[in-house]
């Protein structure tokens, strides 16, 4: 578990960890799955997304996994790459809806498809799945609709998440990813009254996690 300086300006700890970043003077933890974040004041939920209806705020990398560290004191949680998709793009993946349905198979998918074979001549019946069919419809999933607010003084350019309550990671251990996910608990910290906000340049992809206190968790206490 680990707290924030507190001889520092939160200015001064996004430079600080950034400074970490660009050394490699930090601790791999693995990549980052998922960021659940709690209710707030300040946050209204979109209109119409199902997504966060169904499962409320929680950011979803999918396939675009973020590397994760921590500082050698184990007092900040590092995001050591940016959020961009492979067109360089800030932005986040689609999501399967959660209230779609697949329509029924086909007479073809359920009889299978017949054909000749090609060695005994004969007519035989092939299993036949629509892949078309069962592909989940997508939603966007969008930053603005999971932030609280912009950061003042930054241009609109900083968007803030909070409280963060958990993030979801594959650990990498002696070197090597191990397929078990971890979990890191977000807690509110007493000593300089901070909860844990995930804050994101939306211009740039630049990814910090700021305040709170940390816990890396592992099932059954790895």
């Amino acid at each position: 578990m680990g707290t924030e300086k507190l001889t520092m300006t939160p200015v001064d700890e996004l430079k600080y960890q950034n400074e970490l970043i660009r050394t490699g003077d930090v601790l791999p933890l693995g990549r980052m799955q998922k960021i659940s974040i709690g209710p707030s004041a300040a946050y209204t939920p979109p209109a119409g997304d199902a997504y966060i209806a169904k499962f409320g705020r929680i950011i979803d990398l999918r396939d675009r996994f973020l590397p994760i560290a921590k500082s050698r004191d184990g007092s900040m949680i590092l995001v050591t790459a940016p959020l961009r998709d492979l067109e360089g793009r800030v932005s986040l993946p689609d999501l399967p809806d959660p209230g779609w349905t697949p329509a029924p198979p086909s007479r073809e998918e359920i009889l299978g498809r017949q054909e000749i074979d090609k060695v005994s001549g004969k007519e035989v019946t092939i299993p036949y799945t629509d892949l078309a069919r069962i592909a989940p419809r997508m939603i966007p999933q969008r930053l603005e609709d999971r932030t609280n607010e912009v950061l003042e003084g930054t241009g609109g350019k900083i968007l803030v998440f909070q409280p963060v309550l958990r993030m979801t990671f594959q650990p990498e251990l002696e070197g090597r990813l191990v397929g078990t996910a971890w979990w890191i608990e977000c807690k509110f910290n007493p000593v300089n009254k901070t909860h844990c906000a995930l804050l994101i340049d939306r211009s740039t992809g630049e990814t910090h996690f700021f305040g709170g206190c940390y816990e890396v968790c592992a099932p059954g206490g790895e």
